[in-house]
């Protein structure tokens, strides 16, 4: 198994990052990677949804913990693969700790890391600035 944890403090208020990240129908409006997504009915434990990447194919998502305003886990299920990503909101002096950690597990968790993981690890510290401007944009 693969892991990889970036932490990124963020001025935005733990309750306002929840309410973006967990607002799934909405990622591709921060996340320049996502072309579309399709939200679960719920934020409950095991509710599917899917998200297509640019220029790749649509992935099935399931919601593996959602604890409003706290932490978010997703896991994409990939061929032979999961990949877990994980988001813990933890209030700060200056606003927010973002800690994104992102786990691939399975016989083809090595492919997986080096065409996904690796890409999102690298790209999390942004990610994370592009959803706390979103956070911030919303009522």
């Amino acid at each position: 198994m693969r892991r990889y944890v970036h932490e990124t403090v963020v001025p935005t208020p733990a309750g306002k990052l929840y309410r973006a990240l967990t607002d799934i129908a909405r990622w591709p409006q921060w996340d320049a990677e996502l072309a579309s997504t399709e939200a679960p009915a719920s934020l409950t434990r095991g509710a599917a949804f899917s998200l297509t990447p640019r220029g790749g194919p649509r992935v099935r998502m399931t919601v593996e913990e959602a604890s409003a305003p706290a932490s978010f886990t997703d896991v994409a299920h990939l061929p032979l693969a999961r990949m877990r990503t994980r988001h813990d909101l933890l209030p700060c002096a200056e606003g927010t700790r973002v800690r994104v950690t992102i786990e691939v597990a399975g016989p083809l968790s090595l492919l997986w890391d080096r065409a996904v993981a690796r890409k999102q690890a690298a790209g999390s510290e942004a990610n994370t600035h592009a959803l706390a401007r979103f956070a911030e944009a919303q009522p």
